[in-house]
């Protein structure tokens, strides 16, 4: 989330807190409804020695941190990423939904992977145009800048062609199971347990595995595979978050095609940028269909890895991210 070429850039120095030290804190922050109590109590301690504190998950370790800033007990400036809608819950009106959102109004600088989310979380929060201006800010989350560069595609033994798809519950690989039924291609899926019903009956040409597979592992895969899914439920793509966009960074990375459902909160346009397909009919009708139009590009995948790989290397990377960060931090300064 920054830290290396921050540090690289010379103007920085980044610490990284240990997630969790007395795990007996973070028991009694549960029953207060405070999740990592732990964290917040010993950042609250140390603050004295930084210049700013910086939350890339503001909405599971920031309770007591923006507390503290509303009493105003807290004066170091906070900066925290968005990546997913601040308000999310359904009654936003009641006394505890006000709660909420007067501690999320307390940050002092927010920086979002999206657009649309960005002016999501602006209206949510109540915040004007002029304040917004100021305090809100998009970023271009992008994968590592040097990892990925480091994979070697030629050490993979040859294999036939194969669509792949992995992530955890904002999945809905039931209906991708249905769609493939309908096709003689092959989708192989890297999820959890509860990632596929139990009892789906799997068609031939897809496989499961919902063991745990260590990531040098699942990347070998996606860089054997034919194109990258990402099937997002309908039930979430709309609530405001970013749901996918860690996978699609990959196929960015790696330089794969992407077969994705429209997601609205994505800035990243795919088909603009000539690197996969929208499913537009988040159903299984409209993923057969997409599915079938996606195989009948074969001869077009290669380009599409070319131009995700040029977003790489110019747009969405690591050190593009952590350049705009560093403008924020300065500005909050």
């Amino acid at each position: 989330m920054g830290k290396i070429e921050l540090e690289e850039s010379g103007d920085f120095v980044v610490d990284i807190l240990e997630h969790q030290k007395f795990v007996w804190l973070n028991k009694v922050g549960n029953i207060l409804q405070i999740p990592y109590l732990d964290q917040q109590i010993r950042a609250l301690f140390r603050v004295r020695n930084y210049d700013l504190l910086y939350f890339p998950y503001p909405l599971a370790n920031c309770r007591l941190i923006s507390l503290f800033k509303w009493i105003g007990l807290l004066s170091t400036p906070v900066v925290v990423l968005g990546h997913q809608g601040f308000l999310f819950y359904d009654d936003k009106k009641s006394l505890l939904g006000k709660i909420f959102k007067k501690s999320f109004q307390q940050f002092d600088h927010y920086a979002f992977f999206s657009k649309r989310l960005l002016e999501k979380t602006r209206v949510d929060l109540g915040f004007s145009m002029d304040y917004a201006s100021k305090h809100f800010h998009h970023v271009h989350w992008g994968p590592d800048r040097k990892f990925y560069r480091s994979l070697n595609h030629s050490d993979l033994e040859p294999s036939p062609p194969f669509a792949i798809s992995a992530g955890t519950v904002d999945r809905d690989y039931d209906m991708l199971i249905d769609a493939f039924s309908q096709i003689k291609q092959p989708l192989k899926i890297f999820c959890t347990p509860k990632g596929v019903s139990s009892t789906k009956i799997l068609p031939v040409n897809v496989t499961v595995d919902n063991s745990w597979v260590p990531y040098p592992q699942l990347l070998k895969e996606y860089m054997a595979s034919s194109f990258i899914i990402i099937p997002i439920r309908e039930d979430i793509k709309n609530r405001g978050n970013t749901f996918g966009l860690t996978v699609l960074n990959d196929c960015i990375a790696l330089g794969k095609p992407v077969l994705m459902t429209y997601h609205p909160y994505i800035d990243i346009d795919i088909e603009k940028e000539n690197i996969g397909l929208w499913v537009r009919d988040n159903t299984v009708k409209g993923w057969t269909q997409a599915l079938n139009k996606m195989f009948g590009l074969s001869d077009q995948f290669h380009k599409m890895g070319e131009s995700a790989r040029d977003l790489y290397f110019k747009k969405y990377n690591s050190g593009v991210f952590s350049n705009e960060l560093a403008e924020i931090f300065k500005k909050a300064l």
